[in-house]
């Protein structure tokens, strides 16, 4: 990857943070399996309403970059001296 292309912000995960929200959602999944008596399929449909809310997501940030990128790349371009001419 040239330098020019390297992002300002390289992002690590932060694992800590990560298995915290894995445990929170292993409880309630757990708490759901218990106490709503929820199937198998239930949860997995929640799971896969979260999956595509976070894809939803996903997409909306890629569209904002680029929105950004595409109006860099206009700043950047200059038109020919002949071109008004």
């Amino acid at each position: 990857m040239s330098a020019e292309h390297k992002h300002e912000h390289e992002h690590k995960p932060r694992w800590e943070l990560i298995e915290k929200l894995h445990d929170k959602i292993d409880e309630r999944i757990d708490d759901s399996f218990k106490d709503d008596k929820l199937s198998f399929m239930e949860v997995d449909f929640a799971l896969l309403m979260i999956h595509e809310k976070i894809n939803q997501q996903k997409m909306e940030l890629y569209t904002l970059y680029m929105k950004e990128h595409d109006h860099d790349e206009a700043e950047k371009k200059d038109a020919p001296d002949n071109v008004y001419g």
